[in-house]
C-alpha cells in the first residue's frame, strides 16, 4: 500500500515520513501525525485552527489516498481522545458518504475508533475534529490476512479524487433520528397483556412467533428445547488460536447487547469471513486496539449467518457467556451480538440478519434460563451503583451512541419473538402460576414453570424473593427470576412423600425449607446439604401446620389446626400453644400471607373461589371478601411485587 498526503486550504493535511517494516502482511498502518513534523506544522496545529479560516471546524484532514483492498478501516491514538473521527472509502470506483466512527476509550489496549467495514475498498480518507490532535493518531488498515506484525506505509494519491466540495459534508450517521415509518416489515408480536383468570388461556396469554422465518441452514445442536442455530465457528473463519494467549472469563449470562458497526454495507457474502477475520485482527493485535482478543462474543453478516466472535462464547456452559469487550460498562454478562454494517437514516437491517439475532438470543437464553422480557442488572463501573436495564437491549441504552441505530426499534419485536420461539420449543403441557397483587379478579402477570404431576411451591428459599419451587420425589428445582423462562437451581433434600412448607424461622430475610414426617419437623437452612439444620416435634401427626409470623416478632412459628381452632406458639419448640383462637369452617383452605403490609402474617380461608381475608387473628367476620380464580386452582401465597404484602397465586395446567 502506498499513500501520499498534502496540505488542504485552512486545515492541517499530514506527511507521514515513516520507514517502511520489513515484516508483516495484512495490515498497514499510516501515522497521521508525522514526529519529525515542521514547525510551521506544529504550530498550526497547537492552534487547532479555530482561527484559520476554515468553516467546516475539522482539525486534520488527509489527502484522499490510494490503497490494496481492505476489509476493515480504524484509527487509534494516544492520551486525550479526539472529538470525533470521519472516515470515507473508495469502492468499486465510486467514493462513499462520510461517516462517523465511534470513539471508544477506557476499554483497555489502545484508545480507538470502532471498526470500519468495507467491501474490500481501495482507497480512503479521514478527518478529525476537536480541541487536540492526540498524538500516535494511525490509521489502520488489514484485509484479514492474520498478522501479528503491520506495516507502515508511505502514501499516494488516491487513483479517483471525490467530488470537489464534499471535504465538509457532514457524515451521513451522526445524530440520525430514528425513522419508525421506514422500518422493514416485520411483523412485530403485541406485548402480553393482563388477562382476567377466567378467559381462554390461548388467547390471553399465548404468543406467535412474528416474522421469524424458518432457519435456512440445518441446526447444529438441541439444547433446552431450543434448536442452536448454525454458527460459523473461529476456525470456520481462520481464527484458529487455541487456547488464546488469554484465560477466558466466564459469569452468568444476564443480557444480549446489540450493536452495529460502521461501514458501507457493500460487502458480498464471499467477503464476510474475511471482515470477521480483519474486525478480530483489529480489535486483537497491539498494532490495532491490542485487546485480548474480538470485542464481540458474536457476529451477524447481512446474509445471515452468525460468526462466533470472542474465544468461548460458542462453547460456554448454559448459564454463562465469557466476558467480552463491546459496551462498557456492562460486559461482564452479557453477550454482545453485533450486526456487521450501518444501518441509520434511511438504511435498515435485513430480515435475515434480524432473524439471526432472534435465533440465537432464543438458544442461549433458553438454556440460560433467562426472560426476553425480563430486565438485566449489572454493576455499572462509571457510577459506582447498579443498574437495570431490559434483558434484551441495545448499545444506546449503556453508551452514549446512536448504536445500533434502526435495529433498535425492532428491540420489542425481537423479545416478543424470542419469547415465542422459546415458548414454542418448549409447548406442551405446563404449569402456570397466575398472580394478583390486588385481590382483584384480573392476573398481573403468569409465569410458567413446571410440568402437571409436579408438587407446586412458592417460597424465598434463595434470597431472591418469593418464587416458585417444584418437587419431583425428592428433587427440587427452584426458579431464580419470576420470568418465563427462568434459571434454576436443583438440589436433593429430603424424602419423597414429606410434607413441605417453607418459612422464615431465624429472622434472617430468608427462608428455611421445612419438611415434615408424622409431628416431626426437620428444618434445612443449607439447600446443598441433604441434612437438616435441625429438628422438632409439634403437634399431633393428623394436625394441619402452618408457618408465619403471627406475633410480629420477625421470625415465622409452627401453628397446627384442628377443625376450625389454630394452635399458635411464640417459639418454633414443642410444648402447649401459648394462643388459640377459631377462625373458618372445617374443611376450608387456609391460606398464611401478610396481607396489608403489616407487623404479622394472619390468616385467610378460601371457599370454592370466594376468599375471607383476616387482617387481625381474631375470630369473628372477615376483614375482606373477594373471588378469584377457579375452584380447581391449586392456590399458593407470595410477595410478587416485593412491597411488603402478600398476594395471591393461582396454578393451573395449560397447553401452549
Amino acid at each position: 500500500m502506498l499513500f501520499r498526503s498534502a496540505v488542504l486550504a485552512s486545515v492541517l493535511v499530514l506527511s507521514p515520513a515513516v520507514a517502511v517494516a520489513d515484516t508483516g502482511e495484512g495490515a498497514q498502518l499510516v501515522d497521521l501525525l508525522d514526529h519529525s513534523e515542521s514547525a510551521t506544522q506544529l504550530t498550526l496545529r497547537e492552534s487547532h485552527l479555530s482561527a484559520g479560516g476554515a468553516d467546516d471546524g475539522y482539525t486534520l484532514l488527509t489527502e484522499p489516498m490510494s490503497a490494496d483492498s481492505f476489509y476493515v478501516a480504524g484509527v487509534t491514538w494516544e492520551g486525550e481522545a479526539p472529538e470525533s473521527v470521519d472516515l470515507r472509502v473508495l469502492e468499486a470506483g465510486a467514493w462513499s458518504d462520510w461517516y462517523n466512527l465511534e470513539i471508544e476509550t477506557g476499554e483497555g489496549g489502545n484508545d480507538g475508533t470502532e471498526p470500519f467495514i468495507a467491501g474490500g475498498a481501495e482507497g480512503v480518507q479521514v478527518r478529525v475534529s476537536g480541541d487536540t490532535v492526540p498524538d500516535g493518531l494511525t490509521l489502520v488498515l488489514t484485509d484479514g490476512s492474520e498478522s501479528e506484525a503491520a506495516e507502515n506505509t508511505d502514501p499516494s494519491e488516491a487513483s479517483i479524487a471525490p467530488a470537489v466540495g464534499t471535504e465538509s459534508v457532514p457524515a451521513v450517521n451522526v445524530d440520525d433520528p430514528v425513522d419508525a415509518a421506514a422500518l422493514p416489515e416485520l411483523e412485530q408480536v403485541a406485548e402480553s397483556s393482563d388477562s382476567p383468570l377466567g378467559a381462554n388461556e390461548a388467547t390471553a396469554q399465548e404468543q406467535t412467533a412474528g416474522g421469524a422465518e424458518a432457519l435456512a441452514h440445518e441446526p447444529a445442536s438441541i439444547s433446552g428445547g431450543v434448536v442452536a442455530p448454525r454458527i460459523v465457528s473461529r476456525s470456520g473463519w481462520g481464527q484458529e488460536r487455541i487456547p488464546p494467549a488469554w484465560t477466558p472469563t466466564y459469569v452468568e449470562l444476564g443480557g444480549a447487547v446489540i450493536h452495529h458497526t460502521a461501514g458501507t454495507n457493500n460487502y458480498t457474502q464471499a467477503q464476510a469471513p474475511g471482515v470477521v477475520r480483519s474486525v478480530h485482527d483489529y480489535h486483537t493485535y497491539s498494532w490495532g486496539r491490542g485487546w485480548d482478543d474480538i470485542g464481540y462474543n458474536f457476529l451477524v453478516d447481512r446474509f445471515g449467518t452468525i460468526y462466533e466472535g470472542r474465544y468461548g462464547s460458542l462453547t460456554s456452559a448454559d448459564n454463562d457467556m465469557v466476558v467480552g469487550g463491546h459496551a462498557a460498562p456492562a460486559n461482564t454478562g452479557s453477550m454482545g451480538i453485533s450486526v456487521m454494517g450501518t444501518y441509520t437514516g434511511s438504511i435498515q437491517p435485513t430480515n435475515a440478519s434480524i432473524n439471526a439475532i432472534t435465533d440465537l438470543i432464543s438458544w442461549r437464553f433458553s438454556v440460560a434460563g433467562v426472560d426476553p422480557k425480563g430486565t438485566w442488572t449489572f454493576y455499572n463501573s462509571r457510577t459506582g451503583g447498579y443498574t437495570t436495564v431490559n434483558s434484551i437491549l441495545g448499545h444506546r441504552d449503556v453508551s452514549a451512541t446512536i448504536c445500533p441505530g434502526n435495529i433498535y426499534p425492532l428491540l420489542p419485536s425481537i423479545r416478543n419473538n424470542v419469547q415465542s420461539t422459546i415458548a414454542e420449543a418448549t409447548s406442551g403441557p405446563t404449569l402456570a402460576i397466575y398472580r394478583t397483587n390486588d385481590f382483584s379478579p384480573i392476573s398481573s402477570d403468569v409465569q410458567f414453570f413446571g410440568k402437571p404431576g409436579d408438587e407446586f411451591y412458592v417460597g424465598n428459599l434463595l434470597g431472591k424473593g418469593d418464587l416458585p419451587f417444584i418437587r419431583r420425589g425428592n428433587t427440587f428445582t427452584f426458579a431464580e427470576t419470576s420470568g418465563t423462562p427462568t434459571r434454576t437451581r436443583t438440589y436433593t433434600i429430603g424424602q419423597p412423600g414429606q410434607e413441605v412448607y417453607t418459612g422464615d424461622i431465624d429472622g434472617d430475610g430468608k427462608d428455611s425449607l421445612i419438611l415434615r414426617s408424622g409431628k416431626t419437623f426437620y428444618i434445612y437452612d443449607d439447600l446443598s446439604v441433604n441434612r437438616p439444620t435441625r429438628t422438632l416435634m409439634y403437634g399431633r401427626e393428623n394436625d394441619e401446620a402452618y408457618i408465619m409470623d403471627w406475633d410480629g416478632d420477625g421470625n415465622d412459628e409452627i401453628i397446627v389446626r384442628r377443625g376450625y381452632k389454630f394452635y399458635m406458639k411464640w417459639t418454633v419448640t414443642g410444648g402447649n400453644a401459648d394462643k388459640v383462637i377459631n377462625y373458618g369452617r372445617v374443611g376450608d383452605e387456609v391460606l398464611i400471607g401478610n396481607w396489608n403490609g403489616g407487623k404479622y402474617d394472619t390468616i385467610t380461608v378460601r371457599r370454592g373461589k370466594t376468599y375471607y381475608m383476616n387482617y387481625l387473628n381474631v375470630s369473628g367476620q372477615a376483614d375482606l371478601e373477594f373471588k378469584y380464580g377457579r375452584e380447581d386452582d391449586k392456590v399458593v401465597v407470595g410477595d410478587w411485587d416485593r412491597d411488603g404484602k402478600d398476594g395471591i397465586g393461582a396454578v393451573r395446567e395449560l397447553n401452549r
